[in-house]
């Protein structure tokens, strides 16, 4: 019936048609327009003027259709396309063709049939007649059987329910029973042969209807879990474009699937830039490359409404049958109040990670095998191994000056109690104090914090206020000292200068007495000379002088200053000091100021500080003469000794340092240095009241600090600190 490519004369495409109310038409209908329907290979819909669906390929099944040549025939119904015109006839929409095959061949065999019963009838005619009569009704029954089994519902059926409705057909024929019921064997063996298939059909359509059944069930429980799930459920195509989008992410995004099915997720849900060169832009770009390289990914997502939604992303390929990658099926879960908490977690740890750098104490966390867990930017500068290597070493592998307090460590992890009262020395540098302290940690944790503190200052301070009392003590001790000393000092050295002044021969009663005694005065003298009477009297005067000197001392030392202090330029006192420590040189003593190397380094705005200029002075130039007078005395000085001054500003104090390069002082010295009479210079080369008296001046009369500094060969350094004037 249809024109084949290489016929080129042309036809008249004339089909006999029935029409719905069974009446018959002659009509010009184009072959092309005869749809073959085939569910395999062609879906199609077809609807009233109304819109509501009377056909879907899908949902229907031709079971008795078969083609002849290129035409597909049915005994249900072959449809014509919305395309379709019909020439000459007005009004087609619908062919009806019905499967006459069974009538056909019934009647060409009837035919046969009734050809052989004529031959016979000739020989025959009695016995032809009754066979004929018995052949009619097997023709009758047979083609009533298959009325049954091929007769169209009566209404419109889904694709299983006509299964089912043709095996319940099937199975409603006794096929056993129509054979037994024919008259002729042909008859008998055409009945049996098709029960026979019809038993075959039927195991195939009951396992097709099974099949369709589980199919069903699969894609219901496919459609409930994904739209259902509460997860976002999409695929994108190897171009970016959304071809799938869960009712789920609909909700979450804002987007319905008109307005994001076939447009790129780049620009809807994840921002488009001007240049398209973003991490997340190049990232989708090689997700639909190569999938399997980003099996899972976190991404900062937009909704329609333009607010940020962080996401977390499982990335699956869809490979079809030949191997190819079609689309990319991604399952996103939001994890945007997670990421939030994450956030403010990292935050809080930054925060308190930067509360403890920021400490000035070193901060060591230790778990229960005193191994480090946490460790603040103190502790990291005092550490010997590497940042990267400090956690998780052992505590005295790190910090080495810890290991001698192991067992206290671990006694406070296991018995929860806090160790104190730990002070040690020389962890930064030789002259440094440290107390630790070790917290155990609570709440069921085993573990420990070390914190250790810089106590140098703390114990410079619990030296001089040791210092403090006793000066005050022995200050008090002082007083009464020199005045009962002064008494007796004062008959002495008036005794010596009455028997020097009573030997004199310019006094007129020395001679008298002499004379009287019957010798004279020169004679005297010559015999105190021969014995070295003058030379003991000279040695009693000067002791008798250094006594008065030294009491005189105690006296200053002892009594606070009645001088009235007024803003004065340390620097102009420290200039004037050193000019006159420059004039000083005394060969017994042997420094020379001129053969030392005077460095000077002051603030160019340097405040100005109430004192006693006189004072400060003598502070200054007492220290200059201290260090001159150690350096001289030094085997091992080298030939350039070297004072160096430092004054500068210090928050609401005025500091000055003053450094030497000599031999410095062990510890027990530098402790007891500022104790009135204390020296470690030669007997007869200083009264041990120098530094006494200097230290009285700074932190009693004017209440500043007094500190030293030092360390064998390493020389000393004094610092002195004056509170500025605040008017």
């Amino acid at each position: 019936m249809r024109q084949l490519e290489s016929d080129t004369s042309e036809h008249n495409d004339i089909y006999l048609i029935q029409r719905l109310d069974h009446s018959f038409a002659i009509a010009k209908v184009p072959s092309e327009s005869l749809l073959p329907v085939s569910p395999n290979d062609t879906e199609l819909y077809i609807n009233d003027r109304n819109g509501n669906n009377l056909y879907h390929s899908e949902n229907c099944y031709f079971p008795n259709a078969y083609r002849i040549g290129s035409l597909f025939f049915s005994n249900y119904r072959i449809f014509l396309t919305a395309k379709g015109k019909v020439s000459d006839f007005g009004g087609l929409s619908i062919t009806v063709a019905k499967n006459i095959s069974t009538e056909f061949y019934a009647g060409l065999l009837l035919l046969a049939f009734t050809a052989v019963c004529l031959g016979i009838l000739a020989k025959r005619s009695a016995f032809l007649t009754w066979d004929l009569d018995k052949n009619e009704q097997d023709f009758i029954r047979i083609n009533n059987l298959l009325k049954t089994v091929a007769a169209e519902p009566s209404e419109k059926l889904s694709h299983l329910s006509t299964i089912q409705d043709i095996a319940q057909r099937i199975r409603r024929i006794n096929w056993d029973n129509e054979a037994r019921r024919m008259s002729f064997i042909e008859n008998r063996n055409y009945i049996t042969a098709t029960g026979f298939f019809s038993g075959k059909i039927l195991r195939l359509l009951d396992e097709v209807a099974s099949h369709s059944q589980q199919l069903t069930r699969s894609r219901k429980e496919y459609h409930d879990l994904v739209h259902t799930a509460r997860s976002i459920i999409l695929r994108i195509n190897r171009n970016g474009m959304c071809t799938f989008f869960n009712e789920y992410a609909q909700t979450f995004f804002g987007f319905s699937e008109e307005e994001i099915l076939g447009k790129s997720v780049i620009g809807t849900l994840i921002p488009k830039t001007e240049k398209g060169e973003s991490d997340l832009e190049r990232m989708v770009h090689e997700l639909t490359l190569a999938p399997e390289d980003f099996p899972v990914n976190t991404n900062l997502n937009t909704r329609k409404d333009g607010s940020e939604v962080w996401v977390y992303w499982t990335n699956s390929p869809i490979i079809n049958d030949k191997g190819e990658l079609t689309e990319i099926l991604c399952v996103g879960t939001d994890i945007t109040k997670r990421k939030k908490i994450e956030t403010e977690l990292q935050n809080t740890r930054n925060y308190i990670r930067n509360i403890i750098d920021s400490m000035p104490s070193v901060i060591i966390g230790v778990d229960s095998q005193t191994r480090i867990t946490h460790f603040n930017t103190a502790a990291q500068q005092l550490a010997v191994l590497p940042k990267e290597e400090i956690e998780g070493a052992e505590v005295e592998e790190a910090f080495p000056p810890l290991g001698k307090y192991a067992y206290s460590i671990t006694q406070a992890i296991e018995t929860g109690i806090l160790e104190t009262g730990i002070r040690t020395q020389g962890m930064t540098d030789p002259n440094s104090h440290q107390d630790i302290i070790i917290y155990p940690l609570n709440d069921g944790m085993k573990g420990a914090v070390i914190r250790i503190d810089d106590a140098t200052e703390r114990v410079q301070i619990d030296e001089m206020m040791i210092q403090t009392e006793k000066m005050m003590s022995i200050g008090g001790l002082a007083a009464g000292m020199a005045h009962e000393i002064n008494n007796p000092l004062g008959g002495i050295l008036q005794g010596i200068q009455n028997i020097v002044r009573r030997m004199s021969p310019d006094l007129p009663a020395n001679l008298k007495a002499a004379e009287k005694a019957g010798c004279s005065i020169d004679s005297i003298i010559s015999y105190m000379e021969d014995r070295k009477i003058i030379k003991t009297l000279n040695g009693i005067t000067d002791s008798g002088v250094r006594a008065a000197s030294i009491v005189s001392g105690m006296l200053e030392f002892s009594r606070k200053s009645d001088s009235r202090k007024a803003p004065g330029d340390l620097r102009k006192i420290m200039d004037k000091a050193s000019t006159l420590a420059a004039q000083d040189y005394d060969p017994i003593k042997g420094y020379d100021f001129k053969k030392i190397t005077m460095l000077k380094d002051y603030d160019d705005n340097l405040r100005l500080t109430p004192c006693t200029a006189t004072e400060i002075e003598q502070v200054f130039l007492n220290l200059l003469r201290n260090s001159a007078q150690a350096m001289n005395d030094w085997p091992d000085m080298g030939d350039s000794p070297v004072i160096s001054i430092k004054i500068r500003n210090e928050r609401d104090m005025v500091r000055c340092t003053v450094s030497d390069n000599g031999p410095g002082m062990d510890e027990t010295t530098r402790k007891r240095v500022f104790e009135p009479f204390y020296t470690t210079k030669a007997p007869g080369t200083g009264t041990g009241l120098g530094l006494s008296v200097s230290y009285f001046i700074i932190t009693q009369n004017h209440h500043g600090i007094f500190q030293v500094d030092s360390s064998p060969g390493k020389g000393t350094t004094f610092t002195i600190q004056l509170p500025i004037a605040k008017n």
